[in-house]
């Protein structure tokens, strides 16, 4: 996929051009649920939790229902940029859409939990 080959090279512009291209009602090719896991865990890996729930909002408005892959992602850009309140939320929203929390969800609020004890020291 070309928006995962885009990211992984850090060209966010180039691959958000695709996805906006997609999105467009004449694209023969239209974004799914991969499509829009893909552009949420670039943001994530790069601790922009705005724009990886920009997308989020977009993927549920596209008519998309979000699955663990989402949810872990989303879970992961807070855990990353301290904001755990919003982690636990996205947790309980994740049980609410009967979505079953796997390893990837605990270890991940693990290490959110564990970084709130122990804050880095600059």
């Amino acid at each position: 996929m070309l928006i995962d080959t885009s990211i992984k090279c850090k060209q966010f512009v180039q691959a958000l051009d695709m996805f906006e291209a997609m999105k467009k009602e004449d694209s023969k090719v239209k974004p799914d649920e991969i499509t829009f896991n893909t552009l949420i865990k670039g943001y994530s890996m790069n601790r922009d939790m705005e724009n990886a729930f920009r997308v989020f909002e977009d993927m549920k408005g596209f008519g998309l229902k979000p699955n663990d892959v989402t949810y872990n992602s989303l879970i992961d850009t807070c855990v990353r940029s301290s904001d755990m309140d919003r982690a636990w939320t996205l947790f309980s929203e994740m049980q609410d859409n009967e979505i079953v929390p796997d390893n990837f969800t605990f270890s991940t609020l693990i290490k959110g939990i564990k970084s709130t004890k122990n804050p880095k020291k600059d």
